[in-house]
C-alpha cells in the first residue's frame, strides 16, 4: 500500500483541490488499466475541506471523524480507523477517513505523546489488505498533524505557486520533510513539486515555472504538466462534484488525470528500482 501526503504549509495553495483530485484521478486511472484502485482518503486538516468536497458533509463530531483514531489506544486505533471510513459520493472505490474541526484540539493533545508521529502510520496497518493506495490531506502549517501524516506516507507530493513568496517556502518545506525522514527514520520520498493555479499569460508565473524546471533539484522533481487556473474547478467544488465528473473536458481535469498518470509512473519505477 503506498501512501501519498500532499503538504504545503502556505494556506489557499490548492492542496485540498489536488489531494481529493489524484485520489479520484488514481481510482479512474488504475482501474481503466485494470490494476488494484481501492482508495482511501484520509482528512487530517481541520477545516475538513477534504471531506465536505467528497461527501458532503459539513458537520463532523470527534466521535466520528479522525480525531478518535488518534486518541484511541493504540491496540484500538486500528478497528476505531476501520469502523469510521465512509463511502465517499464520488466514487464506489474512494472512501473518506473525515477530518473535523476537533482535530485543531487533538493536535494540542498530540503533544503529551512522544511517540505521537507514529499513531496513524501503525494504525493504517489495519486496512493494508482493503486498499491499495492512500492519499492524505494536510492543514497549512507545520503542526503534529501534519509531521503525523508525513510519517503515514511513503511519498510526499508538494503543490506549490508560480510566485515569488511561495518559491521561497518551498526550501522550508523541503527541510521538514528531511527532518521527518532522519527524525522518525522512515524511507519517505519526495515524488514530486506540482505548479498549481499557474497562469501562463502572467510573465513572472512562466519565468519562475522556467527556472524550476531548470534547477538541479526542483527540475527533476517537478511535474511536467502544471494545473492551470480554471473556473471550472469553483463550480466543481460549489456542487461538491469531482472534477472529472463535473467537467473531464476541462483544463483542469486533463491536467490533474496527467500528473496522476505521472506520479503513478514516477512512483510504480521507484518501486521497481528497489
Amino acid at each position: 500500500m503506498r501512501s501519498i501526503c500532499l503538504t504545503n504549509n502556505k494556506g489557499g495553495v490548492g492542496k485540498t483541490t489536488t489531494a481529493v483530485s489524484l485520489a479520484h484521478g488514481l481510482v479512474l486511472l488504475l482501474r481503466h488499466n485494470n490494476m488494484p484502485h481501492r482508495v482511501l482518503l484520509i482528512d487530517t486538516d481541520s477545516q475538513a475541506h477534504a471531506t465536505l468536497l467528497t461527501t458532503g458533509e459539513r458537520e463532523w463530531d470527534r466521535t466520528q471523524s479522525l480525531g478518535e483514531v488518534l486518541l484511541a489506544k493504540p491496540s484500538k486505533a486500528g478497528s476505531v480507523l476501520q469502523r469510521l471510513i465512509i463511502p465517499s459520493n464520488w466514487d464506489a472505490d474512494l472512501h473518506v477517513l473525515p477530518g473535523s474541526p476537533t482535530l485543531d484540539g487533538v493536535n494540542a493533545r498530540l503533544a503529551e505523546d512522544h511517540g505521537f508521529a507514529v499513531r496513524l502510520r501503525h494504525a493504517l496497518r489495519s486496512v493494508a489488505d482493503q486498499y491499495d493506495w492512500v492519499v492524505l490531506d494536510t492543514m497549512p502549517s507545520f503542526s503534529r498533524l501534519t509531521t503525523m501524516a508525513m510519517v503515514a506516507a511513503t511519498d510526499i507530493v508538494i503543490p506549490v505557486e508560480m510566485r515569488f513568496l511561495e518559491t521561497i517556502g518551498l526550501q522550508a518545506i523541503i527541510e521538514k520533510i528531511t527532518e521527518t525522514q532522519q527524525t522518525w527514520e522512515i524511507p519517505l520520498r519526495l515524488t514530486g513539486i506540482l505548479p498549481v493555479k499557474y497562469d501562463q499569460r502572467v510573465t513572472l508565473e512562466r519565468e519562475n515555472l522556467e527556472l524550476y524546471s531548470e534547477h538541479a533539484f526542483y527540475g527533476t522533481r517537478l511535474f511536467q504538466t502544471p494545473i492551470p487556473s480554471n473556473v471550472a474547478v469553483s463550480y466543481a467544488h460549489d456542487a461538491c462534484e469531482s472534477i472529472f465528473d463535473f467537467d473531464d473536458r476541462s483544463n483542469a481535469a486533463r491536467a490533474y488525470m496527467a500528473v496522476a498518470r505521472e506520479l503513478l509512473e514516477r512512483i510504480l519505477s521507484s518501486a521497481g528500482a528497489n
